[in-house]
């Protein structure tokens, strides 16, 4: 599928054999014939600044349950739990390294 002269890339396994596959919010979207994954090309993710992350984690270990962190944070509850969780994940492995 051509997009201004360019192929459109499945940004999930890179295949170039995609074709368009309707809209959403007037956005066009593709359909990988590869993996089936269906995107559009101008994704915008809503990234949380590390920080934040962080103030959450150290809310967290300090008594707070996740509800809380979330309520106090305006983020959503899975949000919060999935960060804790990466959290000990990566502070696990570092100890089991030493």
């Amino acid at each position: 599928m051509e997009k201004r002269g360019k192929k459109v890339k499945c940004p999930n396994c890179k295949n170039d054999y995609c074709i368009k596959n309707g809209k959403v919010n007037g956005k066009q979207t593709y359909l990988c014939k590869e993996c089936f994954s269906r995107f559009t090309l101008d994704r915008v993710r809503n990234r949380y600044p590390e920080k934040l992350k962080k103030e959450a984690y150290e809310m967290y270990l300090s008594g707070k349950s996740i509800s809380e962190v979330a309520r106090k944070l305006n983020i959503k509850v899975q949000t919060v739990h999935y960060w804790i969780k990466s959290y000990k994940e990566r502070f696990s492995s570092r100890r089991n390294n030493l």
